[in-house]
């Protein structure tokens, strides 16, 4: 009896140990946590990090007693984490920033912070978009690609990088594979700015056609482009290749909205006269009578139709 009274003795000591020992973790812990606010608000990001990571660690140590300070620590962790590779992009140190945004989804994430992780997350493929549109600044379309390529990878409905993507190959030469991405665009909250990418595209295909003497492929690509908006060019490339059609009567609709010019009025001129409207042929006739290259074949129709 009297050794098990002792035991009972040594027991309750060792419990009065361990308390003493949790209590002496909980008091450092806090004390590192305060330290660590100290260097937040005083805009030592690194610091106040390192503290929170250390109050956490003795939070945690100290058992049922540090979860709460535990718990402050874990909602705060991934917030400086986020801060941290913000000052990272900004300072152009954009592998520093990835790798701080990464670190800051899987603590958040573990901890059950959705509003961090959500926010990190998002950061990551803008700084490749940043990466890229510098890139597309300098003209280095090849290599702007690769680094929307990598936005896309870690956001794979990311709509600004498919229309950067877009805008490179058009650069590029590869009118395919830009319409292909700024088709993507439209479908991903891109759908104004990749509808003016396509029209020009479009002209720019339609304006090669056009000097190739490929008047159907002009006419063809203008139309196309005037799907996705008004365009000048598109209106007088494909009137003009219209008229050579003799497909009179797209080429008065394209033409009657392009800018006047005297190419503009001589091709409306040909196709009304082709119609058989004198009136309107006359009319357009008249308008480049004092033209130096076409005033004196204008002149002429006027005194043949014109009564």
């Amino acid at each position: 009896m009297k050794r098990f009274s002792k035991f009972l003795i040594m027991a309750f000591a060792s419990l009065f140990v361990f308390a003493n020992a949790y209590a002496q973790d909980l008091g450092e812990a806090t004390e590192v946590y305060n330290n660590a606010a100290t260097a937040l608000t005083e805009g030592n990001d690194n610091d106040a990090l390192a503290g929170f990571q250390k109050a956490l660690s003795l939070a945690e140590a100290a058992g049922e007693a540090g979860t709460q300070l535990a718990t402050e620590c874990k909602g705060i962790i991934p917030r400086i984490l986020v801060k941290i590779g913000k000052e990272a992009a900004n300072a152009k140190d954009l592998d520093g920033a990835i790798a701080k945004f990464k670190e800051a989804i899987a603590k958040a994430t573990e901890w059950g912070d959705a509003e961090t992780a959500s926010e990190a997350k998002e950061l990551i493929p803008l700084i490749f978009i940043t990466d890229g549109n510098q890139l597309l600044n300098e003209k280095k379309f090849a290599e702007a690609i690769v680094e929307y390529e990598k936005a896309l990878a870690e956001d794979p409905d990311n709509g600004m990088a498919y229309l950067r993507i877009g805008m490179c190959k058009n650069q590029l030469g590869d009118a395919a594979g830009a319409i292909a991405a700024f088709e993507k665009a439209m479908t991903l909250g891109q759908e104004a700015n990749a509808k003016k990418q396509l029209v020009n595209v479009y002209v720019k295909k339609a304006n090669a056609d056009l000097r190739a003497k490929n008047s159907q492929g002009a006419l063809d690509n203008a139309k196309k482009s005037l799907e996705y908006g008004e365009n000048p060019n598109a209106y007088m490339i494909g009137g003009t290749a219209a008229v050579a059609l003799k497909k009179y009567d797209d080429a008065i609709e394209l033409l009657s909205k392009a800018k006047a010019n005297a190419n503009v009025n001589y091709n409306l001129a040909r196709s009304y006269e082709a119609k058989g409207n004198s009136a309107k042929a006359c009319e357009y006739y008249k308008l480049i009578a004092a033209d130096a290259k076409l005033g004196e074949f204008a002149k002429a129709k006027v005194a043949a139709l014109c009564k």
